[in-house]
């Protein structure tokens, strides 16, 4: 597993960046990652894992069982030894899952909200919930789908780095929120109400 340590000279949040969790999305989101791992501008420790996973088997990180697995044993591991404020995980799907994913009856069918189209069909959600659990209230935490068959589209690449970046320059989560608010307001209402929606019984606020 390789991994990348960026420490600011001021201090600030730590961050875990993490790609290819399962399956072959590797492939799709180390060049990806590597790429944000090259940023001479950022704020507190970022910490970059851009293929956690090579050609690993493909378990559902919905289910406890990816938890048990190796890959899903290091990401525990790699939460509880850096213990981030921010933690970003990305994720590439293919083109026929898209309307599974997008799916607006999503938490009826498998518990679990929809995602959001940012546009190009980058999508954006929440992490799985039995992961979310590991974080505090305070933490923030984010999901990025990216569509595979469009990974090595420039603009697509270029709008999944410039939302990573977002989080590798900011020092408050509410930065990043406004932000994101500002370039896509009608998604990003829409994906906090559904998180809102989703933990209404505790007190998380998105993500």
């Amino acid at each position: 597993m390789k991994l990348h340590r960026l420490t600011a000279s001021e201090a600030g949040p730590t961050k875990l960046f993490v790609g290819g969790l399962h399956g072959k999305e590797g492939l799709y989101t180390a060049p990806i990652l590597e790429q944000l791992a090259k940023d001479v501008v950022y704020a507190g420790r970022a910490i970059i894992v851009p293929c956690l996973v090579e050609h690993g088997k493909y378990v559902d990180v919905l289910s406890e069982e990816y938890y048990r697995s190796r890959a899903g044993i290091e990401l525990l591991q790699l939460i509880e030894n850096y213990k981030p404020h921010f933690y970003f995980e990305l994720h590439a799907y293919s083109e026929h899952s898209y309307s599974r994913l997008t799916d607006p009856e999503r938490e009826l069918r498998i518990g679990v909200p929809p995602f959001v189209d940012l546009g190009t069909g980058i999508l954006l959600g929440s992490i799985a919930p039995i992961l979310r659990r590991k974080f505090s209230e305070r933490d923030f935490c984010i999901t990025i789908e990216v569509p595979n068959w469009k990974s090595e589209n420039e603009n697509v690449r270029a709008e999944v780095l410039r939302v990573l970046r977002l989080a590798l320059h900011k020092v408050k989560h509410e930065e990043v929120i406004a932000e994101l608010r500002r370039w896509y307001p009608a998604q990003m209402q829409k994906a906090e109400e559904l998180f809102r929606q989703y933990y209404r019984k505790s007190k998380l606020k998105p993500f």
